[in-house]
């Protein structure tokens, strides 16, 4: 009888959940059909996270990578309260920022399905807390409202667009403008 042979697993790690997301993204785009090629441009695969009763949606373009809430955040003195601190995310120093009580003056929940959208502008990276990550989301142009009447009065200087999709309301979140506002770059209380 012939003696069984181990070798060491050479299998590689399993892959990060927001390399999946851009693997989704580019399937679907590649199985788009032919006679839809003109409007192509017009689908936007986007991440799309819940806050409160809100649906937003982050251009994949601004989204660094999706993260737990990491277990240590240190407090920093004399910042607004939005502002949860900063921590070490594998040796760089990044801000968490409690998105909902910025825009809205009403502090996240953080559940266990919390997340961090990293966002990166220039050389920094900033943590965006949200109750979860929804997946991708594909809108073409027959889903966008005509308004965004429909959106919360202290959401609507960050919104760009909105879709309505699956009876909600889903809204483009401009990180690019929250990132370069004085209002959420000057923390201090």
């Amino acid at each position: 009888m012939a003696e069984a042979v181990i070798t060491p697993s050479t299998a590689s790690p399993p892959p990060h959940p927001f390399d999946i997301l851009l693997q989704l993204d580019q399937r679907i785009r590649e199985r788009a059909p032919a006679a839809a090629g003109a409007q192509l441009s017009e689908i936007r695969g986007q991440l799309a996270a819940r806050l409160g009763s809100w649906n937003l949606l982050f251009s994949m373009d601004d989204v660094a990578e999706i993260i737990p809430i990491p277990r240590s955040i240190t407090r920093v003195p004399g910042v607004k309260r939005w502002l949860l601190g900063i921590a070490n995310l594998r040796g760089k120093v990044i801000s968490v920022s409690d998105l909902r009580d910025f825009v809205a003056g009403r502090s996240t929940m953080q559940l266990p399905g919390s997340q961090l959208v990293i966002v990166r502008s220039g050389e920094w990276d900033y943590g965006l807390l949200v109750d979860e990550i929804i997946g991708m989301r594909h809108f073409g142009t027959q889903h966008r409202l005509p308004t965004l009447d429909a959106v919360e009065e202290s959401l609507r200087p960050y919104i760009t667009e909105a879709f309505w999709s699956d009876s909600c309301c889903w809204m483009v979140f401009n990180t690019r403008k929250l990132l370069a506002g004085a209002d959420f770059l000057n923390a201090a209380g």
